[in-house]
């Protein structure tokens, strides 16, 4: 297993592997027979970090507000007597799954994300706490402002910012500075082999283009790609052309992924390498950005494959 740092507010660092189980259906589609096998798969191979969150499941009917996915997660923690050792990740903030375009970043619904992200997962401590979404229409020092009174409150080791811009990471992190607090030391965000930059699918999601990727090379901080298999697009072995991809992937058949898989199925050719390999390497192995691969595995063969592309 590969591994890289992350530093904690007070300065500390911990050594995280740089593929995270992502548990986004955990608690949900997957029982807990089945989350507790592929936690036990991945932390046998040296797995470290699991990523969960309070919306994650909050989608399905009767799992509105009971966050099935950190539930599990804390249960499977609390079993095995790993609290300690766990690189423990979550997220809130999330906006109202009925009007995405709603923040909720104020200290009201911070504090309440909180607060029902600890009763569910019932342990003492957060390692990393993402904001899942920004609010741009509040000034990045109220916010922060916010997490700071929030760690005061909270056990959270590390604060986190998923689907922020890297200039809103930026403006906080130096409003952070003049306060002599640390603040933001993660990101996550959407950023695979597969090309996103026609995805159109949630106008709140961020991606990591050109741009994005120029500014992340100045920062110093751990990036946490999600989607980074990209839904397994390049897995499926379907043709060079991709004229055979199911209906759930037409909208990422573009020219661009068709040139970009031509190339995967080339080096899997000339090296051995499998597309698991080649998509999670393209993350972990980036020599401009400490970066960490979430994967979302729904068995024990998908993890193994994902496991099996970063053995040291």
């Amino acid at each position: 297993m590969l591994y890289s740092r992350i530093r904690l507010s007070d300065g500390e660092e911990r050594q995280v592997a740089r593929v995270i189980m992502g548990t986004t259906q955990f608690g949900t589609r997957l029982d807990r027979d089945q989350v507790f096998r592929l936690l036990d798969q991945y932390w046998q191979a040296g797995g470290n970090a699991i990523d969960t969150a309070r919306v994650y499941g909050s989608w399905i009917p009767g799992h509105e507000d009971d966050s099935p996915s950190e539930r599990a997660v804390g249960e499977w923690i609390r079993s095995r007597g790993v609290e300690k050792e766990v690189f423990l990740i979550t997220k809130g903030g999330h906006p109202p799954l009925r009007d995405m375009k709603h923040g909720r970043l104020g200290r009201q619904d911070v504090f309440h994300d909180l607060e029902k992200s600890m009763d569910a997962l019932g342990v003492g401590k957060i390692d990393l706490y993402y904001l899942h979404r920004d609010d741009t229409s509040l000034p990045a020092e109220e916010i922060m402002d916010t997490l700071f009174e929030a760690q005061k409150t909270f056990p959270v080791k590390a604060l986190g910012a998923s689907n922020w811009r890297a200039k809103r990471i930026q403006e906080a992190n130096r409003y952070a500075d003049t306060k002599g607090k640390a603040g933001f030391t993660a990101s996550e965000i959407r950023w695979s082999y597969v090309d996103y930059s026609q995805a159109h699918d949630d106008p709140t999601l961020v991606t990591m283009d050109q741009a994005e990727y120029e500014q992340y090379k100045n920062m110093d901080l751990a990036v946490m790609a999600y989607s980074s298999q990209g839904n397994g697009l390049f897995q499926k072995g379907f043709k060079a052309d991709l004229s055979d991809a199911s209906e759930r992937y037409r909208a990422m058949v573009t020219p661009e992924n068709i040139r970009r898989y031509q190339a995967l199925l080339d080096r899997c050719q000339r090296t051995g390498a499998t597309p698991d390999q080649v998509v999670i390497r393209y993350i972990v192995d980036n020599p401009d950005i400490r970066a960490f691969s979430l994967v979302g595995c729904s068995n024990v063969e998908q993890l193994a494959r994902s496991l099996d592309a970063v053995k040291a």
